[in-house]
């Protein structure tokens, strides 16, 4: 009788442990609790730079969102391009932005580059690009 009663209990408990979780899933999956990471401009044409320059450039963004926006990753499209993401979160209506270093040497010519950020936003993945004319350095 006993074990009867202990088997019993656990179906209970697993019942609803699991409808516990459905209802944590829900509201979490709601999309006015998320960061929402906004770029000013995430398409941007750099101009011109001569080949073995390093181009600098930041991309402003602020978390328009109603949680803490916490960037994990930033990712290039090419070795060329290295992003600098901010370790720290940003609260709710403040801005930040994405530094992204550009590496000209033996790229001469049309470039466009393409950033992949991570972040706890919902999609994850929000995409920057830049667009550079390579020239040839001047012989003399």
């Amino acid at each position: 009788m006993k074990s009867k009663f202990v088997v019993g209990l656990l179906c209970w408990g697993l019942l609803f442990s699991c409808n516990t979780g459905k209802q944590q899933t829900a509201t979490t999956d709601d999309p006015t609790k998320f960061p929402i990471l906004k770029f000013d401009q995430p398409e941007v044409d750099l101009g011109k730079v001569t080949e073995g320059d390093t181009l600098l450039h930041r991309f402003a963004f602020k978390n328009t969102g109603n949680a803490p926006l916490v960037i994990q990753s930033a990712s290039a499209s090419c070795g060329c391009t290295v992003p600098v993401i901010p370790l720290k979160p940003i609260a709710p209506g403040d801005t930040s932005s994405l530094l992204v270093k550009f590496n000209s040497k033996n790229k001469v010519g049309a470039n466009t580059k393409t950033v992949t950020v991570v972040a706890n936003t919902k999609p994850e993945t929000t995409t920057v690009a830049f667009r550079v004319e390579v020239l040839e350095p001047a012989t003399h």
